[in-house]
């Protein structure tokens, strides 16, 4: 199976428009409710090879910030490409975002979007 692309959003419709974004290009797709949910992904399935990583910042449980620390404590998850899809998103500080792939303020063009997940995944 191909490297499936994380998207973490504790917004079902929210999850539901980005992995029909990500399944339209032909990629595959795991879905996280919470920043909690995507790390035990991440640590328990390092098989799936996750490839990119879809985020919103406000989550219960475990926020979009708080996976992002977390993530750069992991070294195997740390070159894990994201890209931040939150109303959050210009709360980022200059030094984080310099950290990401890409942020994108809600709501988003999804046409801009698409083409950076394409710009960033491997077909």
């Amino acid at each position: 199976m191909e490297s499936p692309v994380l998207v973490v959003d504790d917004y079902e419709d929210a999850r539901a428009t980005l992995r029909e974004m990500v399944e339209s290009l032909g990629l595959p797709v795991v879905e996280a409710a919470n920043g909690q949910e995507a790390l035990d992904f991440l640590t328990q399935r390092p098989e799936a090879g996750v490839q990119l990583i879809l985020l919103d910042l406000d989550m219960p449980r475990m926020s979009g910030w708080e996976l992002l620390k977390l993530l750069k404590s992991y070294v195997r998850l740390a070159s894990i490409p994201v890209v931040v899809v939150s109303r959050h998103a210009s709360h980022l500080s200059s030094e984080e975002a310099r950290r990401l792939a890409g942020s994108f303020q809600a709501p988003y063009e999804i046409p801009r979007l698409k083409a950076m997940v394409e710009a960033l995944v491997s077909h």
